[in-house]
C-alpha cells in the first residue's frame, strides 16, 4: 500500500502591479502568476496604499503616470511606513529621462526599468531582489603584469578586477586591472549605470584597465572612484595621472560619462546607504583593504596587496583578524608559495600558509585564493589551491577555499 502523499504548503511571493496601463496589466499578471507569484493589480494610485495594507506585498512594480496620485508620491508614501522597510520596488516607466531613474532610486526604488522591459530582464530583476542574492565574480585574478596565454586559460591572465553584485541594482567593483575592459564589454549601451569603483592603491596592475572601460565614454552613466590621496597626490590627481597625454592619448576629460571622486581612510564610510569598512594594509605605498556588508548582513571583504609577516608584526594581525572576523567570502592575495616567499620578503605580499592561517583564526566562511603570481601557470595555482584545501581538512575546518577563476562567480 502506498504511503499517502504529504502535501506541503508553498508560500508565494507577493508581488503587486500598479499601473493604468490594463493590458499591460492583464499581460504581467499572467506571466507572473506563471513564473509562481501571487499578483494583485491597482490602476488608480489613490487605491494604491489601502491595498498595500490588506495585500501586504513582497514586492512592487510601479508606473510613475497614474491617475491621482503619481508613482513618485507613491514612491516616497511606502518609503516613509516602517512596515514596509523590506518591501523591494521596481519603477517600470516609459520615461527614460535620467532625471526621473535618479530621483526615484534616491527615494528608495530599488530598480528603475524603462518600458517596454522584456519579461526575461522583468523576472530576473525580482529574482534577484526578492531572494537577496549577494553575488561576487572575478573579472581580474592575476597579479603584477597581465598573462595571457594558453598556460593561464583556467584562472586567467587578466590583473585586478572583483564585482559585487547587491540587491538595489547596484554593482561595487573593486579594482580596475585589465579585467574591467571585459566587464564594461558585458554591459549593455542601452542602460544607464552608477558604478561604485573602490581602488587599493594606484600600482599599475590595479587601474591600467580604467581608461579602456567603454561605459565611461557614453553619456548617462555615473563612476564614483573612492580610494585614498598619497601625498601631496590627491585621489584625482593619482587616477587622471596615467591619462596624461604623455602616457595615454586620450585624457580623463573625455569621458562621457559623469566621474567623481570620494577620498577614504580607514574605518566605517556609508556608500549608497551600505556600510563600506576599510583597513591600511603592508604594501609599499598606501593600500586599503574593504569589507562591504549588504542590508541583510552579509560580508564581502577584498584585502589585495597585503604582506602578512610570519612570525611578526603581532599588532597588525590582530587588527585585520577582528576586521575579518565571520566574514562570508575573503578575496585576499595569496601570490607565493611558502618556499619562495623568503627571497621575496618585503615585496608587500603574502605567502599561502599565512593566508590560511589568517582565515581560520578570523573564522572566515569563504576564502578565495588572489593575486595569482604572474610566474605560475594554472597548474601551479591549481596546485596551491589543493594545499589550501587540505590544510583546512586536516584542520575539520569549515572554511571553504578556492583559488580564484576569472570569469567565475560566487553567490550568498
Amino acid at each position: 500500500m502506498d504511503s499517502p502523499v504529504q502535501h506541503r504548503s508553498v508560500v508565494r511571493k507577493k508581488v503587486l502591479l500598479v499601473d493604468d496601463d490594463t493590458d499591460l496589466l492583464a499581460l504581467r499578471r499572467m506571466r507572473l502568476q506563471a513564473d509562481g507569484y501571487e499578483v494583485r493589480e491597482v490602476t488608480d494610485g489613490a487605491f494604491a496604499m489601502e491595498t498595500m495594507a490588506a495585500f501586504q506585498p513582497d514586492l512592487v512594480i510601479l508606473d510613475l503616470l497614474l491617475p491621482n496620485v503619481s508613482g513618485d508620491t507613491l514612491l516616497t508614501r511606502i518609503r516613509e511606513i516602517p512596515a514596509y522597510e523590506s518591501v523591494r520596488i521596481i519603477v517600470s516607466s516609459a520615461k527614460k529621462f535620467e532625471t526621473d531613474q535618479k530621483l526615484c532610486l534616491q527615494l528608495g526604488a530599488d530598480a528603475y526599468l524603462v518600458k517596454p522591459v522584456d519579461h526575461s530582464v522583468l523576472g530576473a530583476t525580482i529574482r534577484k531582489l526578492l531572494k537577496e542574492e549577494v553575488t561576487v565574480r572575478f573579472w581580474g585574478t592575476r597579479g603584477s603584469i597581465a598573462r595571457p596565454g594558453r598556460d593561464t586559460l583556467k584562472f586567467g591572465g587578466n590583473t585586478p578586477c572583483v564585482t559585487v553584485e547587491l540587491n538595489r541594482d547596484r554593482v561595487f567593483i573593486f579594482d580596475a586591472g585589465t579585467g574591467i575592459v571585459d566587464y564594461g564589454r558585458t554591459l549593455s549601451a542601452e542602460r544607464h549605470f552608477k558604478f561604485n569603483l573602490f581602488i587599493s592603491h594606484p600600482h599599475w596592475d590595479h587601474i591600467q584597465g580604467l581608461p579602456f572601460f567603454q561605459p565611461l565614454y557614453r553619456p548617462g552613466n555615473e563612476m564614483v572612484i573612492h580610494g585614498t590621496s598619497h601625498g601631496r597626490l590627491s585621489l584625482r590627481e593619482v587616477i587622471s595621472g596615467q591619462m596624461n597625454n604623455l602616457y595615454f592619448p586620450v585624457t580623463i576629460k573625455e569621458y562621457a560619462s559623469r566621474v567623481y571622486f570620494n577620498e577614504l581612510h580607514e574605518g566605517d564610510n556609508e556608500v549608497d546607504q551600505l556600510q563600506v569598512s576599510a583597513i591600511g594594509l603592508n604594501h609599499p605605498g598606501t593600500t586599503l583593504g574593504y569589507r562591504v556588508t549588504s542590508e541583510t548582513g552579509k560580508t564581502v571583504a577584498y584585502i589585495t596587496d597585503n604582506e602578512i609577516f610570519p612570525n611578526g608584526d603581532a599588532h597588525n594581525r590582530c587588527r585585520l583578524i577582528e576586521f575579518l572576523k565571520n566574514t562570508d567570502v575573503l578575496i585576499h592575495d595569496s601570490t607565493y608559495f611558502d618556499e619562495e616567499y623568503p627571497s621575496h620578503a618585503g615585496w608587500g605580499h603574502s605567502a599561502l600558509t599565512e593566508v590560511l592561517k589568517l582565515a581560520e583564526e578570523a573564522r572566515v566562511k569563504n576564502l578565495c585564493l588572489f593575486h595569482h603570481d604572474p610566474g605560475h601557470d594554472d597548474e601551479a595555482v591549481e596546485r596551491k589551491e589543493t594545499l589550501a584545501k587540505l590544510y583546512f581538512e586536516e584542520r575539520l575546518s569549515d572554511t571553504k577555499c578556492s583559488a580564484a577563476r576569472e570569469g567565475a562567480a560566487l553567490v550568498i
